[in-house]
């Protein structure tokens, strides 16, 4: 139990005469009633219990279930039992001990001095004196059971609207529950073999069902608990999540800015944020769906259903090739293409050769700065190498499926939780493919090369092998976002529509997008990092520079005098 887990402005629930007054209580195990298949009328589903199903009653109506006896409230058992491992020894039948009235306390003991069982651990539990010690943690659980000591023991527990946890019926007749019923189904089966006799609790015969009913509470508490809770519980998951129709989440990482010369083709711009291919082809999903289809795939696949032109790997030669239902899916249809850019996750699969029935889809010629996807080894003309030809890889079919189109699209990254303005900015893409990749201008049908709009700036190299797979964030917004690079993640989200993209790019122009409100900068270089550089290359702390006017220039601008300091003339 973390410090941060006891909030002590709650309460733990009584269920009090006043508060069931209105329920009407669980009772028995079956769904339907005998007669008539209805919903049995004391039964976890129970219409007169919950209300009618469809209706907005049926999530709001509680119940309640008779334990016929008194048990602790799973969050004091959970506080009991990391304060002494002895407590739970005892409750659960396994440990002996002795109480000791003068410091208020059991102490272990064996079997023939001691006693056991929840009846001897509860006829004390109200005198127990729980020690403190230097431990912020110990003692706030013992100020937990000591605030709590008076209600901690229930007799009845709650049941869930049934709503909530409703009864189905699958395609085969077949009941299906959410397993939380059966959890309210041992409860109430363990409460109906104990009698209904005045003082039941304190008979010692009992343990046993007062331990089960105990350790089906708990699991009842934790089961809820998980619902709620965490990154996977109802409220963050549901409520307070932030999921985005094709919304990504990536590590961050630093930007590899080295390039042939700054402002090239291949060089991200101020505003970029550099995606791998994975997760820009994951980010614009249905523009990946209908690049594939319209590219490479599409040619091969235009002939008719079944069938495919497809490369012979002996011969290098098209051919038509039949086949089955399962491979023309997987390459003809969007939930199949979708299989095929799920697969791309695996870095195996990446620079195999895209292979179907036992063909080969396309080939790629890498010439001198050149390349060219086609499909018939006869189409090279003589003069060029065939060693530089080899079948396409799947690294290779998506990123120049779409290569002239990645970098077009703009959308919005941000780091949760939000802290501040920074926290979210707006951006374009830059997609990125290998870690050593190379510019290569493609070849049109005559084997000439086309024009600057058909130039692959991040063509993939395999030598050596290395992928780009996280997510490079521009030095100037690492401040904003609260970014050191130990794992930090962020989501990344592209516009589809014209206007969305527009409205992105036409604001990244604008002053809004470089300075809040306050006038200060919401990109700056003048981050922790870049100060620990500047110190390191020049031996003194990031400091404004000093000068002194000397003079006008011709202009009329004043003439300045940097006050640097002086070299060594070693």
């Amino acid at each position: 139990m973390r410090t941060e887990m006891l909030p002590f402005n709650i309460t733990l629930i009584q269920l009090n005469k006043e508060r069931i007054e209105h329920l009407k209580p669980v009772k028995s195990l079956d769904v339907y009633e005998t007669v008539g298949g209805n919903l049995h009328e004391d039964g976890l589903f129970s219409i007169s219990i919950f209300g009618r199903i469809g209706t907005p009653e049926r999530l709001k109506r509680f119940s309640y279930i008779e334990l016929k006896t008194t048990i602790l409230h799973p969050f004091i058992y959970r506080a009991l039992v990391k304060l002494k491992a002895l407590y739970e020894g005892i409750l659960t039948g396994r440990t002996y001990a002795t109480w000791d009235p003068k410091i208020k306390d059991f102490v272990s003991s064996d079997a023939l001095d001691g006693e056991t069982g929840y009846h001897f651990f509860m006829s004390h539990f109200k005198e127990i004196n729980f020690q403190t010690n230097k431990s912020v943690i110990r003692n706030q659980r013992v100020e937990l059971l000591n605030k709590y000591r008076d209600r901690a023991i229930v007799d009845k527990i709650l049941v869930l609207p049934a709503g909530l946890r409703d009864i189905e019926t699958d395609s085969t007749g077949r009941i299906v529950m959410d397993d939380i019923n059966t959890i309210y189904t041992k409860i109430i089966g363990t409460a109906r073999t104990i009698p209904v006799t005045k003082g039941v609790e304190e008979d010692a015969t009992l343990d046993l069902p007062r331990t089960l009913l105990q350790n089906y509470f708990n699991q009842l508490y934790e089961t809820i608990e998980n619902m709620l809770t965490g990154k996977k519980g109802f409220i963050q998951n549901r409520w307070a999540s932030r999921r985005i129709i094709n919304g990504t989440r990536n590590v961050v990482t630093t930007n590899n800015m080295r390039v042939e010369y700054l402002g090239g083709k291949n060089s991200p711009r101020a505003t970029d944020t550099v995606l791998g291919l994975y997760q820009a082809i994951k980010a614009i999903f249905p523009v990946t769906i209908h690049t594939l289809r319209t590219s490479y795939i599409g040619d091969a696949f235009s002939i008719g259903e079944n069938q495919a032109k497809l490369i012979d790997p002996k011969t290098l030669k098209r051919e038509i090739v039949q086949l089955t239902a399962d491979q023309y899916d997987r390459w003809a249809t969007v939930e199949g293409l979708e299989k095929v850019i799920n697969s791309y996750r695996e870095q195996t699969l990446r620079n195999k050769p895209v292979i179907i029935a036992g063909h080969y889809l396309a080939l790629v010629y890498r010439g001198e700065g050149t390349f060219r996807v086609f499909f018939d080894i006869d189409e090279l003309p003589e003069h060029l190498d065939r060693s530089k030809v080899e079948p396409i890889n799947l690294c290779e079919l998506i990123y120049l499926s779409g290569y002239k189109l990645w970098n077009d699209f703009a959308g919005f990254v941000t780091r949760y939780p939000i802290t501040g303005i920074g926290s979210t900015y707006p951006t374009t893409y830059y997609v990125r493919t290998t870690i050593e990749s190379e510019m290569r201008r493609e070849l049109g049908s005559d084997w000439e090369p086309l024009d600057d709009e058909h130039v692959a700036i991040e063509f993939p190299k395999f030598k050596p092998l290395g992928y780009i797979d996280s997510q490079g964030l521009p030095t100037p917004r690492l401040q904003g976002l609260g970014a050191d690079f130990d794992g930090d993640t962020c989501s990344a989200e592209a516009c589809y529509s014209d206007q969305g993209l527009k409205d992105v790019k036409d604001h990244l122009k604008s002053k809004t997008a470089w300075i809040d409100p306050r006038g200060s900068f919401k990109a700056s270089v003048d981050t922790h990092t870049v100060g620990l550089v500047a110190h390191n290359m020049t031996g003194k702390p990031k400091e404004r520079l000093k000068y002194k006017v000397v003079g006008k220039r011709k202009n009329g601008r004043p003439l300045v005098d940097l006050d640097l300091p002086k070299r060594s003339q070693a």
